[in-house]
């Protein structure tokens, strides 16, 4: 009841950190979470090691993984606190975690220089482990662990830019300069490492491109190039994604953001494996572990992620129904297509912007902040967007709407319609 364990039916429920960094801001949008995460956050602290890495899984129980310093799993140490305060606005949650966080991007710098041979190399996170691109439906253990040196160089560009944004609130001007200019050597380096300099990868993979895209690692015609990219691996491989729990929960964002939002409506519509709709038909009806986790022909994928190249070979295994990391999608659901997203923390600045596509005419969510419930509706009809917005007392909207035109809303209840285009 008070880990967030990835999967509640078998064997493990533990309390691991990955999915709980992929998946905290989607949680904060459907739950006060602030004393859930306090709790967790104080026994993650709790557990630092002295090198300033994590468990794996907090609190450590069963298999006792080690401390260490590793991409996306030891980043729930700034993901879960950053969701955290943009949800409520609580600048306590930053402010306990502060000296844990700077351990933890200490420790990612420490392990990125360590066996360095050029300068460059000295920003390139390979060590001491990563995850990579997990649970991909392409390839296997072996093959995700391989794509760990891109993610986590990714991962840890985008920690020092929280870190500097963080930095800032709490009123530490050195360490915010500092974590921005040690991002900018690690975006750097990424280009130079894992690119052409022009925005093709020397390895091509969904999630290689998805990360820089999603966080804010590119530039002008790079950018271009790379989101290109990223659509044609997408059609090359039938329109389905092959992202891992990395990248998955960012792969909408990297097109949508970038000028291909029918091809984000178009991945998130899909409905054949791999996809979430083919869950769905599937008859599920809780996230899953694997987006194969059970086959097309009915089979249950039960290898034990060892890297068993087939059930035979594993000895047999288990497999998750109710898996909540690629659930991750939800935030894609609340930001873009209702188009609820905070500017600033507790919603005291939040922004509206809808991007509509995929045949889909309406939608309707709310979340409640502590000002009181932001509630949005819209709906397409005869040519026209017509959106209702709430916005509590003491906030205000940055509505935009389809057809770019936008405004500022305040307190009280607004009901608007214009031409969709």
């Amino acid at each position: 009841m008070d880990v967030p364990t990835d999967c509640p039916q078998r064997d493990e429920r533990q309390g691991w950190t990955g999915d709980i960094a992929l998946f905290a801001s989607t949680a904060c949008y459907n739950f006060d979470m602030s004393r859930f995460f306090d709790k967790w956050l104080l026994d993650m602290r709790s557990e630092q090691g002295r090198g300033g890495g994590y468990p794996m899984v907090i609190p450590k129980a069963g298999d006792n993984w080690p401390s260490m310093a590793n991409s996306c799993w030891g980043d729930s140490s700034i993901l879960v606190p950053w969701a955290d305060y943009l949800a409520r606005g609580r600048i306590e949650v930053l402010g306990n975690q502060y000296d844990s966080m700077k351990r933890f991007m200490k420790a990612a710098k420490w392990w990125s220089s360590f066996l360095a041979i050029s300068p460059t190399d000295r920003y390139i996170w390979r060590f001491p482990f990563h995850f990579g691109d997990w649970a991909a439906p392409e390839g296997n253990v072996r093959d995700w662990l391989k794509k760990g040196k891109w993610v986590g160089t990714a991962y840890f560009a985008n920690s020092c830019q929280i870190m500097s944004q963080i930095a800032k609130i709490l009123g530490h001007k050195d360490d915010q300069i500092y974590y921005q200019n040690l991002r900018e050597k690690i975006i750097h380096a990424y280009r130079k490492v894992f690119t052409d300099g022009e925005g093709t990868l020397k390895q091509e993979f969904q999630t290689g491109y998805v990360l820089p895209l999603h966080f804010n690692m590119t530039s002008g015609r790079e950018t271009n190039q790379m989101t290109d990219h990223l659509v044609q691996l997408i059609e090359e491989n039938g329109n389905h994604l092959t992202t891992g729990f990395t990248g998955t929960p960012y792969i909408l964002f990297a097109l949508s953001d970038h000028g291909k939002l029918e091809e984000a409506y178009r991945l998130l519509l899909q409905d054949t494996c791999p996809s979430w709709l083919y869950e769905v038909k599937a008859g599920g009806t809780t996230i899953w572990e694997r987006w194969d986790a059970l086959r097309p022909d009915g089979t249950v994928n039960i290898g034990d992620l060892s890297g068993a190249k087939s059930d035979e070979e594993s000895g047999g295994g288990m497999v998750s129904f109710n898996h909540y990391a690629n659930g991750a999608v939800g935030d894609w659901l609340y930001k873009r297509l209702l188009g609820l997203e905070p500017l600033s923390g507790g919603y005291k600045t939040f922004k509206v912007a809808p991007k509509i596509g995929g045949n889909i005419t309406w939608a309707k969510g709310s979340t409640i902040t502590p000002y009181g419930p932001i509630h949005v509706y819209w709906e397409i009809k005869n040519g026209m967007f017509h959106i209702k917005v709430d916005v509590p007392v003491s906030t205000s909207c940055q509505l935009i709407l389809p057809n770019r035109k936008s405004m500022t809303l305040m307190s009280g209840k607004h009901d608007i319609q214009e031409h969709t285009f």
